[in-house]
C-alpha cells in the first residue's frame, strides 16, 4: 500500500504550476486551514484545546493580512508546525526560499548534437546520467554531463518528470578539486564534496544524491551498481568479532529496498552463523515497511501482531486511487489488485469525511517464516531521529523474545501516515498530509512521544557499537 502512495506522490509533484495566479497570503492561509481541518486525520486529536487552537488561528490570520507575499510561506509553515506531525509537509512549489534558492542558469548546448558526440567521446565522465536511487521530491532526471574546461564539468537537465525543471537548466557543477555545486529538486543550492566510482556512479554526499551513467553504458551489472550505491549511502554488513555482526540500515526509502535485499543475500551465511547481531538504524527516518521484511526471519521468535489503521475518506484519496489504477490497468496479473482498490474506492465514496478501515479488522497477525539458523541475541540500536517505518521495525522487534532495543527515545511519528499531496487551491505551494490514523489511538499514542529503548544509552556513552558488543558478549 505504501508503494501506491509513493507513485501518486511522484505523479502529483510532476505537475507544472507555472503561469498560475498566486494566492494572497490571507487567502492561502484560509485555504490551508480549511484543508487541514477537513482532511487531516489527526485534526481532532491534535486540537483538543479549542481555546488554544482558535486563538492561534486568529493570531496567524491577523499576521497574514499584512504579510508580504515573499514571506507568506513562513506563516503557512507556522500553522502546519502547530500539529507537530512529521508527515505534514508544506513547501513553496516555486523557488522563493531565501536560504540559497535560485533559478539556475541555462547552458548553451545543442542536446541532439551532444547525444551524437557521445558516440565518439573518450571522456570518461561525459555522458547521460540518471538518478535512479534518488527519492527526495520523487523527481527523476535525465542529466547530461559535459566538460567545461580546467577539468570541471557541468550537469544539465535533458528531461525531468516535473515542470519545475526545464531542459538545459544547470543541475550541478563538478570541480576538479572534487567539490560541487548542486541544486535540489526545489532548486536550493547545496555545496560539498563528491565521489565518482569507476566513472559510473557519482555520489553527492551533502546533497544525499547519486547519479548512474546510462550512456555510454558502463558494462556493470545492476547488482554491482546497487551494491556500490548502497556503500555510498552507508549500508553495510560487517563482522565485529568472532561472535557479533552488525547490519547498518540508514534508510528505508523505496529506492533502497533492493539494495537491502541484495546485501542480506550476499551476507546471509555470516548473519546465520553469528551468535549475536546488532541492527543499527540510528538516523533512519523511515520509508517503507518492505525494506526490512528480509530481516524478520532472523530477529523474530514468533508471529507479529499488528494493529490496523483507518483512512479518512476524501476526494483527494479517491482521485489518487483512480490514478493508481490507471498506472497498472495494462499490466498483466494486476486484476486482483485493481478489484481490491475499486473496493476501497467504493467504501470511501460511501463514507466521505469519515474514517474507513479497508481491511474490516482492527488488527492482523503477520506469520513469519523463521530462519532455521539465526543469531541467538539481537540488539536494535535507535536514536531520536528514528521515525515512521523505522519505528514500525522497532515495534515489531520488541515482540521478539531475543531482541533488546538500545539507544534513546525515537522521534515519534507513527500515529498518522501514508502521506500524499493535497491541493488546497494555491498551486504555488505543495502540501503533504497523512491519510490514515492508527487504531492504537487513543490508547497508545506515539507521535511526539516516541518509543522507549529497553536499554537507555546516556550521553556519557561515547562508542555505542562497542557498548552493544560488550553487552552481547559479556555473560
Amino acid at each position: 500500500m505504501k508503494y501506491l502512495f509513493i507513485i501518486l506522490f511522484t505523479l502529483l509533484v510532476a505537475g507544472n504550476i507555472s503561469g498560475q495566479v498566486k494566492c494572497h497570503c490571507d487567502f492561502a492561509l484560509s485555504n490551508l486551514i480549511a484543508k487541514i481541518e477537513s482532511d487531516y486525520p489527526g485534526f481532532e486529536q491534535k486540537t483538543k484545546d479549542k481555546v488554544l487552537y482558535n486563538s492561534f488561528k486568529k493570531q496567524l490570520a491577523e499576521e497574514a493580512k499584512t504579510m508580504e507575499q515573499s514571506s507568506c510561506f513562513e506563516v503557512l509553515k507556522k500553522y502546519t508546525s502547530f500539529f507537530r506531525d512529521g508527515h505534514i509537509w508544506i513547501n513553496p512549489a516555486t523557488t522563493i526560499n531565501k536560504k540559497g534558492s535560485v533559478t539556475t542558469a541555462l547552458i548553451d548546448i545543442d542536446i541532439d548534437k551532444f547525444r551524437k558526440q557521445l558516440k565518439t567521446s573518450k571522456d570518461p565522465i561525459a555522458g547521460i546520467w540518471k538518478n535512479r536511487f534518488e527519492w527526495t521530491g520523487g523527481v527523476v532526471y535525465e542529466i547530461g554531463i559535459t566538460p567545461t574546461g580546467n577539468n570541471d564539468y557541468t550537469g544539465f537537465v535533458i528531461t525531468a518528470n516535473t515542470g519545475f525543471w526545464q531542459p538545459k537548466e544547470i543541475k550541478f557543477k563538478l570541480f576538479a578539486d572534487r567539490t560541487f555545486e548542486f541544486y535540489t529538486f526545489d532548486k536550493t543550492k547545496k555545496t560539498g564534496t563528491y565521489e565518482i566510482s569507476n566513472d559510473n556512479i557519482i555520489y553527492f554526499k551533502e546533497a544525499r544524491s547519486s547519479f548512474i551513467k546510462e550512456s555510454p553504458a558502463s558494462g556493470f551489472s545492476e547488482k554491482q551498481i546497487r551494491n556500490k550505491v548502497g556503500t555510498f549511502y552507508g549500508f553495510s554488513v560487517k563482522q565485529l568479532s568472532a561472535k557479533t555482526t552488525i547490519i547498518t540500515l540508514p534508510y528505508f526509502d523505496y529506492p533502497f529496498v533492493e539494495i537491502i535485499n541484495d546485501m542480506m543475500e550476499e551476507h546471509l551465511n555470516l548473519i546465520e552463523n553469528s551468535e549475536n547481531l546488532v541492527i543499527d538504524i540510528r538516523g533512519n527516518s523511515g520509508g517503507t515497511d518492505n525494506a526490512y521484511q528480509k530481516l524478520l526471519p532472523y530477529i523474530m521468535t514468533h508471529s507479529i501482531r499488528n494493529v490496523g489503521v483507518e483512512y479518512l475518506a476524501t476526494q483527494t484519496l479517491i482521485d489518487g486511487l483512480e490514478g493508481y489504477i490507471k498506472t497498472i490497468k495494462d499490466k498483466k496479473g494486476m486484476e486482483d489488485e485493481i478489484k481490491k482498490v475499486r473496493g476501497w474506492i467504493n467504501s470511501f465514496e460511501k463514507n466521505m469525511g469519515k474514517f474507513v478501515n479497508v481491511s474490516d479488522n482492527p488488527f492482523s497477525i503477520q506469520e513469519v517464516d523463521l530462519a532455521k539458523k539465526s543469531p541467538r541475541n539481537i540488539v536494535v540500536m535507535i536514536d531520536k531521529r528514528v521515525g515512521s517505518a523505522a519505528e514500525n521495525l522497532v515495534m515489531r522487534a520488541k515482540q521478539s523474545k531475543k531482541v533488546k532495543v538500545m539507544g534513546t527515545v525515537t522521534s515519534g511519528g507513527l500515529d498518522y501516515a501514508a502521506a500524499r499531496m493535497f491541493d488546497f487551491g494555491c498551486p504555488e505551494y505543495l502540501l503533504q498530509l497523512p491519510t490514515y490514523r492508527s487504531l492504537r489511538l487513543p490508547d497508545f499514542p506515539i507521535d511526539n512521544i516516541g518509543l522507549q529503548p529497553d536499554i537507555f544509552m546516556d550521553r556519557f556513552v561515547k562508542d555505542w557499537v562497542q557498548y552493544a558488543v560488550d553487552y552481547l558478549e559479556n555473560e
